[in-house]
């Protein structure tokens, strides 16, 4: 009887997440060689609304952070942390994005799930490299995912379309 509560109480207890990146070393990533301005961009009903217009996704959250990257007075850039759930919990990233609106480098932050962890590897994650808004992020249609991780696949691909959404809406259709 106690073997099977001590089984229970571990299978019910929560993973905990396993940090890679604090967000000042992925902005290093991400945004090489700027100096990082950081801001909150609390979303109204109306921003949500237009951003799952723009990029076809839903459930915006109602605050992001974003950094925006500057080097020697010019734009180099902006970057998004991101939370999107995997199979039951969040994977945490990073997606840096040029200032013509493609994208540079995703750098995962943090993971939470049992499986998946493959999404970290440089081999997944340079598939995002040069994507814009408009290009479809779809898992098996231009990234391709890992078996195994088709969850977090999915995740890293729908939070890097919400990342784009949200600079292309707050960044460059204002200039």
């Amino acid at each position: 009887m106690r073997r099977a509560l001590l089984s229970l109480a571990i299978v019910a207890a929560p993973l905990a997440a396993e940090v890679y990146l604090t967000e000042q070393r992925a902005a290093g990533i991400v945004l090489k060689g700027c100096e990082v301005e950081r801001e909150q961009r609390e979303l109204s009903p109306r921003d949500r609304e237009r951003l799952e217009q723009i990029s076809g996704l839903r459930s915006f959250l109602p605050r992001y952070t974003i950094l925006i990257g500057r080097k020697g007075g010019s734009l180099c850039g902006y970057a998004v942390v991101i939370d999107e759930i995997g199979k039951s919990e969040p994977i945490t990233f990073m997606a840096g994005i040029d200032p013509s609106g493609k994208l540079g480098e995703v750098a995962v932050m943090e993971f939470r799930e049992s499986r998946g962890w493959e999404v970290k590897e440089r081999r997944f994650t340079r598939q995002f490299k040069g994507k814009r808004l408009k290009d479809p992020l779809h898992v098996n249609q231009d990234i391709l995912n890992y078996t195994g991780a088709t969850l977090s696949s999915e995740a890293l691909a729908r939070g890097v379309k919400k990342a784009l959404a949200l600079v292309t809406y707050y960044y460059l259709d204002r200039k």
